[in-house]
C-alpha cells in the first residue's frame, strides 16, 4: 500500500504539468478579456523542474476568441517517476478551456505521448483546478494498456489529501508480468490469466482495493511451484490503524512443493484477517483475528496474533478438521514421506486449540473421534479411534483418554480398548493399568510412558501377555493351524532411536512343549525393511503334533534345540544358528512314516534315503534312533549338518534304529535357504510326493 502514496502514474504527472500551466493561462485570460478581438499567447520554456516532474522543450499556446479558450501544450521530453520513466513528445490539447475566478477546467482534453512500450493516442481526460480551494482533479478512460479496459479518477483536496479511484477489467497478467515496468521480480512465470481491479485509495481515510483473478496459470523454472485454471480474489480495506484482508482461491489446482491442492475437488481456500498492522521498519505484524478455511475439510481461527522477527509468533488458535483424509493427503502426507505414517488411508474428525508464545506451543488441547488410519502396505491400522488430551509446556496436563474400536499390527488383531492417560510437557504416561484384548487373550499394560529426548522418543513399557490361543492366532495369521498358547511377562520395552527392545522372556506353549523367546528387538519397525532379532530355546516339542500341523507325514518322538541370534530383514531370515535334535533323555517311542521319509528326502534336494527298496515298498513306518538338523544361515546360504557325520563326507539327518531300519543322509552341506522354503510350501500345498 506504500506504493499508492506516490504520484498516481503517467496521468497524474501529466495532469500536474497541465494544471500548473493552467494557472498562468487563467491570469493571461483575465487580463485580456476586455478586448474584442482574438488573442493568442505563445510561451516557450526550455526546462521546468517541479517536485517529481522534469520537463524539457515546453511549448504552450493559448487562444482566446469569442467562441472560448483553447489550449495546446507540447514537451519534447518529460521525466516522470518510475515505473513510467521518460515520456517523449508529450502533447495536451483542450478545445474548450473554461476559466473563471473560481476554477479552471477542461472536460474534453486529449493526451498524446510515447513512453517506449506504452503509448497515448489522443486519450480523453477531464481536468479541473479550483483556483480558490486548490483542489485538483483528473479523470478519464484507461488507454488499453496490458489489455485492460476501464476508467480512473484522481482528486486532490488540500484538506483531505489524494483520492484515487480506478475500475479496470480484463488485465492481461502475462503481459503485465512481462513488462519491465513492473516494480518487482516475480518468483514464477505467468502463462495466462486475466484480472479485474477495483481501487479506491484515500491518503487520509479508509481505502479499499479488490483484485479478482480468472484462469491463472503459473510455474517456476524448477517445477516446484505451479498452478492451473486458478480463480480467486484479494480484498484489502483499511487505513494506517489497521487493514482487513480477505483472500480466496475458488477453483483450479495449485502445487507448491511439497503440497498439492485441488480446489475443484475439495472446495475453496479462504483467508480472512482483521486489524492487520505492518511496521515497515521492524517488519513486525499484528492482527486482531484470523480465519482460514479449506472447503468443508478444515478451519482455523486465531486471536490476538503478533509476529516480530526477534521474538517469533504469539497468539491463540482453534481449529477443526472435519475430513481428516483430505487434510492428510494435502497437508500431512508430504511431510511424512519416508516415515511409518507416510502411506495411510485416513478419515475422522479432530478439534483442538493451542496457545503459542514466541513460536513455541505453551498450551494445547486436542479431541478426536471416528479416526480411521490404515497403512497401505498392510503393516498396521486402527479403526474408530477416539480420545482427548490436555497438554501444558510447564506442568502435567489434566487426565485424558485414548482408545479405539479395533486395530491390527502385521496381521495381529487387537480388539477395542480405552485407557486413562496424562500428557506431560515432554511426553505421555498411562494413569492406570489396562488390557488390550487380542483374540481370546490380551496384552496387559501395567505401566507405559513415552518421553521425548534429544535423540528421539524414549518409550517405557511394563506388562505381559495373557494366554493367547495359538489355534486362533495361527488361523488369523494364515499359518498352519496348531494348538497351544503364548503367554509371558514383559518387564520392560524400550523404543530408542527407532529401535524396539524387549526385556524379559515370552513363553510359547505349543505342540505339548515350550518355546522361550528372549533378546527380542526390532529395528525400524514401520520402515521399508524392518529388522527383527531374537533367540529361542525349544524344549521337547511333540513331533507327531508338529508333523500333523505341517502335513509332511507322521513322526513320533520329541524335539528340542535352539535358534540363536536370529536376524530377519523384512521378515525374511538372513542370519541364525539353528539346532533341532531328538533329546538324548527322551524315552518315548520313535517312529517315522514312509510319507515323512519321502517328503524329507524331497525337501532336502541333495538328501538320500538309505533303505532296502523292499522295505520302502512294504513298510509304512520305520524306527529311528535319533534325528536332527543344524543350520548356520548367512545370507541365503545354510551350512547344514545333522546328528552325525559320515566318513564319506555326508551327514545323517535321520539315524535308523531297530528293524526295519531307515537312514536319511545328506551330502550337500550348502543349501539355498529360499529354495528350501519353496520346497516346503510345495509339499504343504500337496504338490510333493504322496506315499500311502
Amino acid at each position: 500500500m506504500l506504493a499508492l502514496r506516490r504520484a498516481p502514474g503517467l496521468y497524474g504527472a501529466a495532469a500536474g504539468l497541465v494544471l500548473f500551466l493552467l494557472a498562468g493561462v487563467a491570469v493571461a485570460a483575465d487580463a485580456e478579456a476586455e478586448f474584442d478581438g482574438g488573442i493568442q499567447l505563445d510561451l516557450r520554456i526550455e526546462s521546468l523542474l517541479r517536485d517529481d516532474l522534469d520537463a524539457h522543450g515546453l511549448r504552450t499556446r493559448v487562444q482566446w476568441t469569442r467562441e472560448g479558450l483553447s489550449l495546446a501544450i507540447r514537451a519534447d521530453r518529460v521525466e516522470l517517476p518510475e515505473p513510467i520513466g521518460a515520456l517523449q513528445d508529450l502533447r495536451v490539447e483542450c478545445s474548450d478551456l473554461q476559466v473563471s475566478r473560481a476554477e479552471v477546467r477542461c472536460d474534453t482534453a486529449r493526451l498524446w505521448g510515447d513512453a517506449g512500450d506504452l503509448h497515448l493516442r489522443g486519450a480523453p481526460v477531464g481536468l479541473y483546478w479550483g483556483r480558490e480551494t486548490g483542489a485538483l482533479a483528473l479523470a478519464g478512460a484507461w488507454p488499453g494498456w496490458f489489455g485492460a479496459q476501464g476508467d480512473f479518477q484522481v482528486r486532490l483536496d488540500p484538506a483531505r489529501g489524494w483520492d484515487v479511484r480506478a475500475d479496470f477489467a480484463g488485465i492481461n497478467l502475462a503481459a503485465l508480468a512481462g513488462s519491465a515496468r513492473l516494480p518487482m521480480d516475480l518468483p514464477v512465470h505467468l502463462g495466462q490469466g486475466t484480472a479485474d481491479l477495483a481501487l479506491h485509495w484515500r491518503e487520509r481515510g479508509r481505502s479499499e482495493v479488490t483484485l479478482t483473478v480468472h484462469d491463472l496459470a503459473f510455474s517456476d523454472d524448477l517445477g516446484l511451484q505451479a498452478g492451473e485454471e486458478l480463480d480467486g480474489w484479494l480484498r484489502l480495506a483499511g487505513d494506517a490503524d489497521g487493514w482487513d484482508v480477505d483472500l480466496a482461491l475458488t477453483a483450479g489446482v495449485v502445487f507448491v512443493d511439497p503440497w498439492f491442492v485441488d480446489l475443484d475437488a475439495e472446495g475453496p481456500l479462504t483467508l480472512d484477517a482483521r486489524g492487520v498492522v505492518v511496521d515497515g521498519e521492524s517488519r513486525a505484524v499484528r492482527a486482531g483475528s484470523l480465519s482460514l478455511d479449506y472447503g468443508e475439510a478444515a478451519s482455523l481461527q486465531g486471536q490476538g496474533l503478533a509476529f516480530a522477527p526477534e521474538r517469533g509468533l504469539d497468539g491463540q488458535f482453534r481449529g477443526e478438521v472435519g475430513a481428516l483424509g483430505v487434510i492428510y493427503e494435502t497437508v500431512l502426507s508430504p511431510w511424512l514421506v519416508g516415515t511409518a505414517l507416510g502411506e495411510l488411508d485416513a478419515a475422522g474428525r479432530m478439534t483442538g486449540e493451542v496457545e503459542v508464545q514466541a513460536s513455541e506451543p505453551h498450551y494445547a488441547r486436542l479431541e478426536w473421534s471416528g479416526v480411521e488410519a490404515q497403512d497401505r502396505r498392510g503393516r498396521f491400522g486402527v479403526s474408530g479411534a477416539q480420545g482427548e488430551l490436555d497438554w501444558s509446556a510447564t506442568v502435567p496436563g489434566g487426565p485424558g483418554r485414548i482408545g479405539f474400536d479395533a486395530a491390527h499390527l502385521y496381521g495381529l488383531p487387537f480388539d477395542g480398548f480405552s485407557a486413562r492417560v496424562r500428557a506431560r510437557p515432554q511426553g505421555l504416561e498411562l494413569l492406570e493399568a489396562t488390557e488390550i484384548p487380542i483374540l481370546d487373550g490380551g496384552l496387559r499394560v501395567r505401566a507405559f510412558s513415552v518421553q521425548q529426548t534429544e535423540t528421539g522418543p524414549d518409550v517405557q513399557f511394563q506388562g505381559g501377555i495373557r494366554a493367547i490361543s495359538l489355534e486362533s492366532l495361527t488361523g488369523v495369521l494364515g499359518w498352519p493351524r496348531f494348538s497351544g498358547q503364548v503367554a509371558g511377562m514383559i518387564p520392560r520395552v524400550r523404543l530408542e532411536d527407532g529401535d524396539l527392545n524387549v526385556d524379559g522372556r515370552l513363553l510359547v506353549q505349543v505342540f505339548d512343549g515350550e518355546v522361550v523367546l528372549r533378546d527380542v528387538y526390532i529395528h525400524d519397525l514401520f520402515g521399508y525393511a524392518p529388522e527383527l532379532g531374537l533367540s529361542t530355546q525349544i524344549q521337547r516339542l511333540d513331533l507327531e503334533l508338529v508333523t500333523r500341523a505341517f502335513d509332511i507325514g507322521r513322526i513320533q518322538g520329541r524335539l528340542s534345540g535352539h535358534v540363536n541370534d536370529l536376524v530377519m530383514v523384512d521378515w525374511s531370515p538372513v542370519h541364525m544358528d539353528l539346532e533341532l535334535m531328538t533329546p538324548m533323555d527322551d524315552p518315548g517311542r520313535r517312529r517315522i512314516s514312509q510319507r515323512a521319509v519321502e517328503n524329507i528326502t524331497e525337501l532336502g534336494g541333495g538328501l538320500q534315503a538309505a533303505a532296502s527298496s523292499i522295505f520302502l515298498r512294504v513298510f509304512e513306518n520305520f524306527s529311528y534312533r535319533r534325528l536332527g538338523f543344524r543350520c548356520e544361515l548367512r545370507g541365503d546360504v545354510c551350512t547344514a549338518s545333522g546328528v552325525a557325520d559320515r566318513p564319506d563326507g555326508g551327514f545323517v539327518l535321520v539315524q535308523g534304529g531297530g528293524l526295519p531300519q531307515i537312514e536319511v543322509i545328506g551330502y550337500n552341506r550348502r543349501v539355498d535357504w529360499p529354495e528350501l522354503i519353496d520346497r516346503l510350501a510345495t509339499i504343504q500345498g500337496g504338490e510333493g510326493p504322496v506315499v500311502q
